[in-house]
């Protein structure tokens, strides 16, 4: 069983959108290789294909096995060291677009050759597509999608017209591409043809202009329409659902899903929705809001959500009970999801981890950098494990190595020196090479390509095989031309000296050789290290610049150098001096300059160690702005800038041998913080000021300020709304204002005055009306200037209505009815008895007894809105 090549896919690269057209433009000759001038094959690989994964600081994509959850291939992609990479793949062709540059890229895989390049808009906004059937350029923005060839890149047709604003841009299992139309509510289906994409069917969805996200499903296409709260589903047998959903906050849809549930993923507050045809469900998870919550998918009966903030990709069932927790160093940067066939992949773009998820859950780590593979940075640990300095010539898949190239040899008397280049090791490092010739055999350590063998006739013409061996066997075996010693031969050179450039290469000078009598034809040099003899080149003058590349940078070499009179060749020259292959610094990685959250005018820098090249790292040089500042470790602080203002950021890596290149990035300084208000309330019981506040990216604290008193600071770091409440009597004006401060300065917004909500309420005594004994002795219902009963200072009668504040309570309950020496009386119908006191604004500070006032609006035995003082 197979599985067509258009199931490998990017998961959660949702909308990438900006605003200019769509050139599409050739941009150079197709002669560059990927990996020098070698090349390999890739067959199909089956259910469990490999994947080509990217790493952001380091700027190369790695291929990672599914069924081994090996990396095998390494690739580093000029200048897009620290930029965003989208990748799409089949089994034969590779699609790359930066980002920030807007360069998309072409790879054939069956050789590696980069075989088109074309230029699109910089940013997000234009994606990429590739199926076995064709290759997309979409311009999401401008409503463009342009088939391109996918091994050129050049347009096919014209490109189809859709009104701006795309969504989507996935290749179903069919080899259709699906894009979203919120402008008109619709979903299309193109063909790509020979003539050009055509457009095969448009679905109506949504009414237009809604909110819409498009995912490609194992079984047809989901589309969510945020703004109506619904999920459309359209099966590949054309059935039809839409069901209304719950969705309580911002979401993330992946792009395409492997299986047939399509799964949302809500960022605040976390949760996952699912939705499989007219069936939903909602439930939460454990990870926090963050904007490296990416987008999950159903794969084999379980949800998958990475979590960048976390570095972890959390699993749960169908019915939302967690599973596992799958841990990835995400270098708080996104975690990719992507499948192909029976296989989950994990990608921490920012890191060199992945992982490898099995049909059956199981998750396997996945190395990026490793350095003993096709594009490593360095040899295997091992000496004796092989040689990666081979040409590149043959597929790097696993297997037996190819045959050594350019065998052959020099003779002296009675012997010859016989030479030959790297093998392929094919996937599996070399563990010898074997040598047959003149009745004998040797086997040499994978890192000589050198041997001298004596003992053999003058005039006699010999032939010799080489073949190499690695743990899948030997390779195809090598023979080398006739090659005849001779007793004639030139004389040795002399004063052989080496000397190390600042630039990889090597220097190698002689003194010119006697030709005893023969024609000299040219010298040939050869470099000696620890375990390793190899031959650098041949020259017809007395120097020799061995290139860049040849040597492995801070590996100690000497030379000998011998004479050549056509295929006769002297004596070894003496030894040089040693020489150590340096060159400058690879750039450094992981460039982070961001705004320090606690010093004004002052940016942070933090990078990764790059490679040394030979040479120990001495210093790093930071540049920002008109600043230059040199340490010693992997960080730096710089201040002394104004308020946020943009500075362009670099850092280069010193060694001896000079000054690496530079990585850079931009970083802004803090701001002043920003602070309106967006509204005020009054309450019975309180006031409220809401406003809306940006930290300018530094620590930032709040403080209101009431009726003209601070009231304490508080963190308000962040750029959000945010409220703040202050209890306060009915009846009332209060002031109101809010500061934000930061290390960079301080704001706050205009006063406000807000009111309380206004309640009033009416006296009743019933003296006023009634002729008692104890009506007598009174002049009305006493006020007090406390409550409980303090001293009294006035009085009111029935019907004096007053502003009411609040009410307390005071030691005893007050009874407004009972027997008397002359009778029984009530003095306020229907109002029980209460030990409640009203604050009323008869003066500052005046209380009246519950029983004796009414609040308006509510019952008599109620305080209604009325806050408690």
């Amino acid at each position: 069983m197979t599985t067509r090549n258009v199931d490998a896919r990017r998961l959660n690269v949702k909308g990438l959108l900006i605003a200019v057209g769509l050139p599409v433009v050739l941009v150079g000759a197709l002669v560059a290789t990927l990996l020098g001038t070698g090349a390999f094959s890739r067959d199909s690989q089956g259910e469990d294909a490999s994947l080509w994964l990217w790493t952001t600081p380091a700027g190369e994509i790695a291929r990672v096995n599914g069924l081994t959850a090996a990396t095998d291939v390494r690739f580093e992609l000029t200048d897009a060291a620290g930029n965003a990479v989208q990748i799409e793949q089949t089994d034969s062709h590779l699609l790359l677009r930066e980002i920030a540059t807007g360069k998309v890229s072409a790879v054939d895989l069956s050789t590696l050759e980069l075989t088109g390049q074309a230029e699109t808009a910089p940013g997000e906004g234009v994606r990429v597509a590739l199926s076995d059937e064709g290759a997309f350029i979409i311009d999401q923005t401008q409503g463009l999608v342009n088939q391109v060839d996918r091994s050129t890149l050049e347009a096919i047709g014209d490109p189809l017209q859709f009104p701006a604003g795309l969504t989507g841009g996935a290749f179903d299992s069919t080899g259709k591409l699906w894009i979203g139309v919120p402008r008109e509510g619709t979903i299309v289906k193109i063909e790509p043809q020979d003539s050009g994409a055509k457009a095969l069917a448009t679905e109506v969805v949504a009414e237009p202009r809604q909110d819409l996200a498009l995912t490609v499903l194992g079984d047809g296409v989901a589309v969510l329409n945020s703004t109506a709260k619904q999920m459309t589903t359209i099966r590949s047998d054309g059935r039809r659902s839409q069901t209304d959903i719950e969705l309580a906050g911002p979401s993330e849809t992946a792009d395409t899903s492997p299986g047939t549930i399509n799964s949302v993923t809500v960022t605040d507050p976390p949760s996952i929705l699912t939705v499989n045809d007219d069936q939903a469900r909602t439930f939460q998870i454990g990870a926090a809001s963050s904007t490296l919550l990416g987008a999950s998918v159903e794969f084999h009966e379980r949800i998958y959500v990475p979590d960048g903030t976390a570095g972890l990709v959390w699993v749960y069932d169908l019915e939302g009970n967690e599973i596992s927790r799958i841990e990835i160093n995400s270098g708080n940067g996104p975690i990719e999801l992507y499948h192909t066939g029976d296989t989950l992949f994990a990608n921490a773009v920012n890191t060199n981890e992945a992982v490898v998820v099995s049909a059956d859950g199981n998750a396997r780590m996945a190395e990026k950098n490793r350095d003993d593979i096709l594009g490593g940075d360095a040899p295997p640990a091992d000496d004796e494990s092989g040689d990666d300095e081979g040409d590149g010539e043959t597929a790097p898949e696993v297997g037996p190595p190819g045959a050594v190239t350019n065998l052959g040899g020099t003779v002296g008397d009675g012997l010859i020196n016989l030479s030959w280049d790297a093998a392929p090791n094919n996937g599996s490092s070399l563990t010898k090479y074997t040598v047959e010739g003149a009745g004998q055999t040797w086997e040499l350590a994978p890192s000589q390509r050198v041997l001298e063998i004596g003992d053999l006739d003058n005039g006699t013409p010999y032939t010799f095989t080489v073949t190499a061996h690695n743990a899948e066997g030997a390779g195809d075996t090598a023979t080398s031309p006739s090659i005849t010693p001779s007793a004639d031969v030139p004389g040795a050179p002399g004063a052989v000296q080496a000397t190390a450039n600042n630039d990889g290469t090597v220097s190698v000078t002689w003194e010119e050789a006697d030709g005893e009598g023969n024609d000299i034809t040219g010298y040939q040099v050869e470099a000696i290290a620890s375990g390793q003899q190899l031959v650098v080149g041949t020259a017809t003058s007395n120097a020799l610049t061995v290139p860049d590349g040849t040597l492995q940078y801070g590996q100690q070499y000497a030379f000998q150098v011998t004479t050549l009179a056509g295929s006769a060749a002297s004596e070894p020259s003496p030894l040089s001096n040693t020489a150590v292959p340096i060159n400058v610094p690879d750039a450094p990685g992981n460039l982070l300059a961001q705004s320090s959250t606690t010093s004004a005018g002052t940016i942070n820098v933090t990078w990764s160690q790059p490679s040394n090249n030979g040479s120990n790292i001495e210093k790093y040089i930071v540049r920002a702005g008109t600043q230059t500042q040199e340490v010693t470790t992997t960080e730096a602080s710089l201040s002394g800038f104004g308020n946020d203002e943009q500075v362009p950021v670099s850092v280069t890596a010193v060694n001896g041998a000079g000054e690496s290149a530079p990585v850079e990035g931009i970083s802004n300084t803090m701001a002043a913080p920003q602070i309106t208000v967006t509204g005020t309330e009054g309450l019975a019981n309180g006031v409220r000021i809401n406003v809306s506040l940006d930290d300018g990216g530094g620590q930032a604290t709040c403080e209101l300020i009431y009726n003209g008193v601070r009231q304490g600071k508080e963190d308000c770091t962040g750029s959000s709304g945010t409220s703040f409440f202050m209890p306060s009597p009915a009846s009332t004006s209060n002031t109101m204002k809010v500061e934000i401060k930061n290390p960079a300065s301080t704001a706050s917004t205009e006063e406000k005055t807000v009111k309380t909500t206004n309640i009033t309420g009416k006296v009743y005594f019933g003296c006023d009306s009634m002729d008692t004994q104890y009506c007598d002795s009174v002049d009305g219902v006493a006020v007090y200037n406390a409550a409980k009963g303090g001293n009294s200072i006035g009085t009111t009668n029935t019907g004096d209505t007053y502003k009411l504040y609040c009410w307390t309570t005071g030691n005893s309950t007050i009874t407004p009815r009972g027997d008397e020496s002359d009778g029984y009386h009530d003095y306020h119908p229907g109002k029980d008895g209460s030990n409640k006191w009203v604050k009323i604004d008869y003066a500052s500070k005046a209380y009246i007894p519950f029983v004796w006032i009414n609040v308006d609006g509510a019952g008599k035995n109620s305080t209604g809105d009325l806050p408690q003082c």
